[in-house]
């Protein structure tokens, strides 16, 4: 049989158990909350440069994705012609972006390992692990299929302009009355 005594000290520790459980999941909370934020702090400062291979374009992308600088080389347009070039630029630029995107995936990967599961906390509680998504590898896009040269180009093919706007016909004023009553015309004939 037990006392009073033991029962309050066995809730005692109970409490204090508890506590220090509720501490420690602060301690890492806190923890993982200072890491996330130096990640994001981190992966708004990202940015990707690539070089096309002959070293005519540079772009840089930045951590939005976004194109941020684009150089071209002095001799760029004696040595290609426009459809390559744009097809150049518009490849790097997509490549920037993975690129970025790639190392935020990387910068948030950690944070989301060891992420505990609600079931973990509370007995009988459903788990959430499937509700998280995965961070994604983010792969090179798949090659364009090649097409003749030619008939590529950066400039939409002209379309012919719109046809003109018909004029707009010229109507009478209509006739004002200082009746309230409608003119009788053959519209309203009969309808009184």
């Amino acid at each position: 049989m037990s006392t009073p005594g033991d029962d309050r000290a066995q809730k005692e520790a109970r409490n204090a158990a508890m506590r220090e459980t509720v501490d420690q999941l602060l301690d890492k909370f806190n923890q993982q909350t200072a890491q996330l934020r130096e990640a994001q702090r981190a992966a708004s400062e990202l940015t990707a440069e690539l070089s096309s291979p002959d070293g005519l374009v540079k772009v840089t992308i930045d951590a939005q994705g976004t194109l941020a600088d684009l150089t071209l080389a002095p001799t760029t347009f004696d040595r290609t012609r426009p459809e390559a070039l744009a097809r150049t630029i518009r490849d790097l630029v997509r490549r920037g972006m993975l690129q970025v995107k790639q190392q935020q995936a990387e910068l948030f990967r950690p944070l989301t390992a060891d992420l505990p599961d609600l079931s973990e906390f509370i007995e009988g509680a459903p788990s959430l692990a499937g509700l998280m998504p995965e961070i994604p590898d983010f792969l090179d896009p798949e090659p364009e299929p090649a097409q003749d040269p030619e008939s590529r180009s950066i400039l939409r093919p002209a379309s012919p302009p719109p046809p003109p706007a018909p004029n707009p016909v010229a109507r009478r004023p209509r006739p004002t009355t200082d009746d309230d009553e409608m003119p009788e015309t053959w519209m309203t004939r009969g309808d009184r």
